[in-house]
């Protein structure tokens, strides 16, 4: 019996350390947006956006257009911002108003980052990505990149 009452306290414990993470107000995008994959390896999204010039420093995938980059509906959890992911330089900063280039895979479509929010004022476009992935540093937006959308 003691050793199935200490196996249960080590289980409970362990479930609470499970659900329990990170505190509610320490929750970023990368935790809660897992569905969206923009910071999953093995996502298909065509867009990136990085912290860096020349395609350096931390990213961020988008597969979808993006009106304002700083408040993002999370289904459920009200509005957070994107972060960019991975390691190195920006990391865990907020995408809006940080980006300095970006790639464009998608073969059919062109990005478009625009300067403020629900795709307005000056922009950067990047041509579809034929036969290879297109590459620019911002020119229009960089560091004031506040939406994305497929143009």
């Amino acid at each position: 019996m003691r050793t199935l009452a200490k196996a249960l306290t080590v289980a409970s414990a362990a479930g609470l350390l499970m659900f329990s993470g990170a505190p509610a107000n320490a929750s970023t995008p990368q935790d809660e947006d897992n569905f969206w994959l923009g910071c999953q390896s093995y996502n298909t999204f065509k867009f990136r956006l990085y912290y860096n010039s020349n395609t350096a420093g931390a990213y961020r995938d988008f597969g979808y257009a993006v009106g304002n980059f700083g408040a993002v509906e999370i289904y459920g959890s009200g509005t957070v911002a994107y972060k960019f992911c991975s390691t190195g330089a920006g990391a865990g900063q907020g995408v809006k108003n940080n980006a300095a280039s970006a790639t464009n895979e998608h073969t059919s479509y062109g990005a478009c980052i625009y300067y403020s929010s629900w795709f307005n004022g000056a922009k950067d476009s990047l041509q579809p990505g034929i036969p290879t992935p297109v590459s620019k540093n911002l020119v229009n937006t960089y560091n004031e990149n506040a939406s994305f959308q497929w143009c």
